[in-house]
């Protein structure tokens, strides 16, 4: 006997109530069914009151049953910012991020990928650090003079690593930073620029001698002492590890020379040669050339020339004529700066 169409209806729709009560675990009679909205908030760096909303909508159910929820990707995570302990505790720091600093290896393996390192940049240096915590321990530090350059990044650099590379000349380190985005790039190399150029000319322990040479050159007391007190003035067997000038640490000397400031140490090293050899004449010849090819190092080889013809040992002896004929040359030659000549 066929049921009525009626009965038929409600029997359809308390069977389909029964399979949705089923699949979503719904609570006793009395309890709807909610959905609940979980929002992550994201704060800015150095503003408290300001906030980024990003709502990840997880639907969850009040059940005695196990709950089902959606599962949140990865990317979506990648939305919220590293809650760094550091940030707030460095008010002086001008730039800070996350860098990657480059890393070499062996003979197999010349260039490494990068190691990721959090740099705090300040109007003394550029440090850098295991992790932005509080608590990190800072590996390295670079400071910033007025003799410090940073070379922009280049596309050959970002065609054979991916990264445009960030280098930094320091007076004893080069950090060369990397970074996937050109314009995070820019930016840092625009910082550190400016922290350079605001600097004061720097100047070596030789050039204040100058100047003090210079204001009492009519108190001869006063001028002994300061040779007598001061041994970078007067002349010396023994090496120097440092230019007596200033030159710009990233300065090249050109092809089939190094930096001007090693071309500067190894040149009074060939200067104090001339004392050991009988016919020094193409030692000298070799020091023209360098200071022809080099005339930034000019005013550098006066300054040693000054240095070693200053209370040699024996003077007079044959080794300190070698200095004065050295020195005649170079007069002859070439013609040395203002404050130089001076001197």
């Amino acid at each position: 006997m066929p049921f009525p169409g009626g009965l038929w209806w409600l029997l359809c729709c308390r069977q389909g109530f029964t399979l949705l009560r089923r699949d979503y675990c719904e609570a006793s009679k009395g309890v709807a069914s909610e959905e609940v909205e979980e929002s992550f908030e994201l704060r800015r760096q150095g503003d408290e009151d300001s906030t980024l909303q990003v709502n990840l909508t997880q639907p969850s159910r009040a059940s005695s049953c196990s709950e089902r929820s959606l599962p949140v990707t990865e990317e979506t995570y990648s939305l919220i910012t590293e809650n760094c302990g550091r940030m707030q505790h460095e008010p002086d720091a001008i730039l800070k991020g996350w860098l990657q600093r480059e890393v070499r290896g062996g003979i197999k393996k010349p260039w490494l990928r990068p190691r990721k390192y959090w740099f705090v940049l300040t109007e003394d240096s550029l440090d850098y650090y295991s992790g932005c915590e509080e608590t990190a321990q800072r590996l390295g530090s670079l400071v910033l003079t007025s003799l410090c350059s940073v070379l922009w990044p280049d596309k050959q650099t970002y065609k054979e690593t991916g990264y445009w590379a960030v280098t930094v000349f320091g007076r004893k380190h080069c950090y060369r930073l990397y970074t996937e985005h050109l314009n995070e790039a820019v930016h840092w190399v625009c910082a550190l620029q400016k922290v350079i150029i605001s600097k004061a000319p720097l100047q070596t322990p030789t050039q204040l001698l100058m100047h003090d040479i210079e204001e009492n050159h009519n108190s001869p007391e006063i001028l002994d002492q300061i040779y007598h007190n001061n041994p970078i003035l007067r002349y010396t067997a023994g090496p120097i590890y440092a230019p007596l000038l200033p030159f710009p640490y990233a300065a090249q000397g050109g092809q089939g020379y190094a930096g001007l400031c090693d071309e500067a140490v190894k040149l009074f090293h060939s200067l104090q040669q001339l004392e050991e050899l009988q016919d020094p004449i193409l030692l000298m010849q070799g020091v023209l050339q360098t200071c022809h090819d080099l005339p930034a190092l000019v005013d550098e080889i006066f300054c040693q020339l000054v240095k070693q013809t200053t209370e040699p040992p024996i003077p007079g002896a044959p080794t300190d004529l070698c200095y004065w004929q050295l020195l005649v040359c170079m007069s002859y030659t070439f013609i040395p700066s203002v404050p130089i000549l001076c001197y």
